[in-house]
């Protein structure tokens, strides 16, 4: 019975919901459903029929406007169409704006959506809904990060992942978001998963900080320097002596169990028992946490990528990926409050100014970096790049110059393993105010994305406290955009 639902299972501890029916009557035969999913758990894990083994989100935080990326409005009136041209694409008759030459050469290996929508028009309200598929009980601005809240993708893939050791299966770089603004926004969070599914989630500290004079006051690119808090030791700390006081931790929990029963809660959380592993267990220069370590790359590839911080965490998504890890989200965070570089791409004012000098230039450069990257390693046709935001901007340009919130059209684009290749999906009307054609709402997004990494977007996965709640509660899977072989 147990190798049943293994079989039919999509991957890690989740089960589809005819599976569930299945199980609910397995206590009749003396084991207990948390038992069985412990035993079942010990099994080889099922990577599932999807093309896409790894995905790289780069999240444009802010809001990236669809007229300035990827589907510009040429024929519209000059407030709605904006101060930039477009260009034809590798797809004929579809055009990007000028300024990401690079990123349309890859269009033909793409599929683009151009009718994603949803009515949380607020930057921490449709971040939370565009990575977990569920909206926060009401829109307000900062909305809190609770733990009743969903999970995100990053957090149900690393639940899903089994890591090994201490590999991580998912990772958010650079820094959690709202660090650069002082808050803390929802986005990578578990939710009602539980912490302990949370993802690897990095710090960054900035170099050659400024001052910025007003939220809209970008200089120049933020660079910085990413790492993983916990995964050094402390120099006056030995590896032996360290090895030891490991052992010695071990050697208690484990008489902490025989004392108290197989099923008493340990004194050390996952968090700490991954940390110890990674503090002892260093690894080769191919190991999972040396992902991070840049100053193996060579400087022309450093180059290409960008030496900012938006192409070194691509570059480290890249080697994370090619160590194994699932789902690491690449974020556009705004230093407003932590040294310059505020503004993202929540354009209000000078828009195209800063579009033109500090935004869509370095995407166009890093993105492309990223694909021919993948694609030169043998990476491109089992990894999937996604781009978007949690929102798009205002069909109107306003008085400042700038285009204000607009959550009702936005673009995704998804160039590599698991989609169809030269496939535009979807369509916003001629001033792209709403959209006219297969709309794609945040949930049917992540259930696509899903399927196409061989996970069942209809399965049940259990919560912290042990019910069994849908992945996806109100997904749809959007199948025409799917590879089909």
């Amino acid at each position: 019975m147990i190798h049943l639902l293994h079989s039919q299972k999509p991957s890690g501890g989740a089960l589809n919901r005819r599976e569930m029916l299945r199980a609910g009557g397995l206590s009749l035969l003396g084991m207990s459903l948390p038992n069985l999913l412990r035993a079942e758990a010990s099994l080889p894990s099922n990577p599932g029929r999807g093309h896409a083994k790894s995905i790289i989100l780069l999240y444009l935080f802010g809001g990236p406007a669809a007229q300035e990326t990827f589907d510009p409005k040429p024929d519209a009136p000059i407030e709605f169409r904006g101060e930039f041209g477009s260009i034809p694409t590798s797809v004929p008759g579809v055009h990007f704006c000028e300024y990401l030459p690079k990123m349309a050469k890859w269009m033909d290996r793409s599929t683009l959506i151009r009718s994603a929508s949803h009515d949380m028009n607020d930057h921490s309200a449709g971040m939370l809904y565009t990575m977990t598929g569920a909206p926060p009980d009401k829109l307000e601005s900062l909305v809190p990060v609770l733990p009743t809240q969903a999970p995100s993708m990053n957090a149900v893939v690393e639940y899903l992942g089994r890591r090994q050791g201490a590999s991580p299966s998912s990772v958010w770089l650079p820094c959690a978001p709202g660090w650069g603004q002082k808050i803390t926004r929802p986005g990578p969070f578990a939710g009602w998963l539980g912490r302990k599914w949370e993802p690897v989630i990095a710090e960054c500290e900035l170099q050659n900080p400024y001052e910025p004079k007003d939220f809209y006051d970008v200089q120049r690119d933020a660079v910085g320097r990413i790492s993983v808090p916990g995964t050094t030791l402390l120099p006056e700390i030995s590896l032996n002596r360290f090895t030891h006081r490991k052992e010695l931790l071990a050697e208690l929990e484990s008489q902490h169990a025989t004392l108290n029963g197989v099923d008493a809660h340990l004194p050390f959380d996952d968090f700490h028992r991954r940390s110890l592993d990674i503090l002892a267990n260093p690894g080769t220069r191919e190991g999972a946490w040396n992902a991070f370590d840049l100053s193996a790359e060579s400087p022309t590839m450093r180059e290409r990528y960008g030496r900012h911080l938006f192409g070194e965490c691509a570059l480290t998504a890249r080697r994370l990926v090619e160590r194994g890890a699932r789902f690491v989200t690449v974020y556009w965070e705004s230093f407003e409050k932590a040294g310059g570089d505020p503004t993202a791409w929540d354009t209000h004012e000078r828009h195209f100014p800063i579009l033109k000098e500090y935004r869509l230039p370095p995407l166009d450069h890093t993105y492309s970096a990223l694909c021919e990257d993948l694609q030169s390693r043998g990476l491109l046709d089992e990894t999937l790049v996604v781009v978007m935001g949690e929102m798009g901007r205002a069909p109107r340009v306003n008085p400042k110059g700038g285009r204000d919130h607009w959550s009702y059209v936005h673009n995704i684009l998804l160039t590599g393993a698991g989609v169809k290749k030269g496939l535009v999906y979807g369509s916003s009307d001629k001033k792209a105010e709403r959209v006219d054609s297969k709309p794609v709402r945040p949930a049917d997004l992540i259930a696509t994305l899903y399927t196409a990494m061989g996970i069942d977007p209809s399965a049940l996965i259990e919560d912290a406290g042990g019910r069994f709640r849908p992945m996806v509660p109100e997904g749809q899977v959007v199948r025409e955009i799917l590879a089909t072989t």
